[in-house]
């Protein structure tokens, strides 16, 4: 157990936030996640020569501040360069499956929040320009519900291990190489131009065109002064913002997943420009009904997350168990607002509408991947490059 928290800060401080001498890490942590969050500060601390500082948060009111100080006294104490952020995530905290109505849930924004269902505000002015992380800490809860059975802290723990690469130290190398591709598969998408895109499944299919000025997003992320860090983890999936009115077509969710406390099964929608005009499920109609009731963006598609469908994700996450997740285990189409790390050259929310992107206050993210599911786009010369066939990337 000890090895594999040891391995997790490692991989949390060296490969996530690729922290440096001199850089002041921030923790924001829950009461109950403390006692993690001191250890990495202490290792922090220890490769930064810095002070690190922890938030104590309890049901989103801050109980302390606490500055834990490096071995060094302050006078042989590298400059501050550079100020890092983290937020650590208990995977248990998250509502899951409830049998509170829906309609009480979508009242308050917060509660929204709570469900995973905020899309990030567009506030192109306070944009985050630092590195930062959201790390995830598993619980038993989590792991239950995962695993469908009463979850020990080993079997947690083994779960955990097995998604973030925890079992031996290859792990902090497979991401650091798993980052390397994706940005390999966005260079490749991104010297495209504006696309195109065609989705063809088992029995549907879905065209939509890319938002203007927009670029393939995820995995790493590179600042203006060329830092790098990698938000979340795992990573699998690259994306793309869509043309808020062109998506036509169908599609069809290839597994259950989580919306406002309900599990939906079997969902299916049709769409016409770019606007869902009718849907069904075998479970959960009920949620979905909510969800698009919230506002009229709510409806829209407005993103496609890609990734590989046969990866460890995948076939150990076989529902959208928890949002940190749900958009690596496998391709998916998102109904809302759209990811900010899409835009390129964007300064004024006037550039945002040139794009036509959808600003929806919710987001909602429907698994639509399987062995059957094949993507092409299509340049300005309308030549085809094909990115998934049967499911698995074919940019390598």
């Amino acid at each position: 157990m000890q090895a594999l928290l040891k391995r997790y800060i490692r991989l949390i401080l060296e490969v996530q936030l690729k922290l440096q001498t001199g850089d002041g890490l921030s923790i924001n942590t829950e009461t109950n996640l403390f006692p993690f969050a001191r250890q990495l500060a202490d290792e922090a601390c220890r490769l930064t020569g810095q002070v690190t500082t922890i938030v104590e948060t309890e049901e989103g009111k801050v109980i302390q501040a606490l500055t834990i100080e490096p071995v060094q006294k302050e006078i042989f104490r590298p400059p501050l360069s550079k100020v890092v952020m983290c937020h650590l995530v208990d995977l248990g905290a998250f509502p899951f499956l409830t049998d509170e109505d829906e309609q009480n849930i979508i009242e308050e924004v917060a509660r929204l929040a709570q469900y995973g269902c905020l899309s990030e505000p567009v506030f192109l002015d306070r944009r985050i320009a630092v590195p930062w992380a959201n790390v995830p800490l598993p619980s038993e809860r989590w792991a239950t519900e995962v695993l469908g059975q009463t979850a020990s802290t080993e079997e947690t723990w083994s779960l955990f291990a097995t998604l973030l690469r925890l079992n031996d130290a290859y792990g902090l190398a497979f991401w650091e190489e798993q980052a390397n591709l994706l940005d390999y598969r966005k260079k490749h998408l991104n010297a495209l131009g504006q696309v195109h895109l065609t989705l063809i499944g088992d029995g549907f299919k879905l065209e939509a065109d890319q938002s203007p000025s927009t670029c393939w997003a995820g995995g790493r992320t590179k600042l203006h002064d060329g830092r790098t860090f990698i938000p979340t983890l795992p990573i699998q999936s690259i994306h793309v913002a869509l043309n808020k009115e062109s998506a036509q077509g169908d599609i069809e969710a290839s597994r259950p997943f989580y919306l406002l406390g309900k599990l939906v099964k079997e969902a299916r929608f049709t769409i016409s420009d770019g606007v869902v005009v009718a849907y069904c499920a075998s479970e959960g109609k009920q949620a979905l009904d909510a969800f698009f009731c919230l506002d009229e963006g709510a409806r829209r598609v407005s993103e496609i997350y890609i990734a590989d469908h046969d990866t460890i994700e995948s076939r150990y996450l076989s529902n959208s168990i928890h949002p940190h997740f749900s958009q690596d285990i496998t391709t998916c189409i998102v109904f809302g607002g759209f990811s900010l790390d899409t835009l390129t050259t964007h300064q004024t929310h006037e550039d945002v509408e040139a794009s036509n992107l959808n600003e929806s206050l919710v987001r909602m993210i429907v698994p639509i991947g399987d062995s059957h599911l094949s993507l092409a786009a299509y340049d300005a010369l309308k030549i085809e490059h094909m990115i998934l066939k049967e499911g698995v990337f074919c940019i390598e």
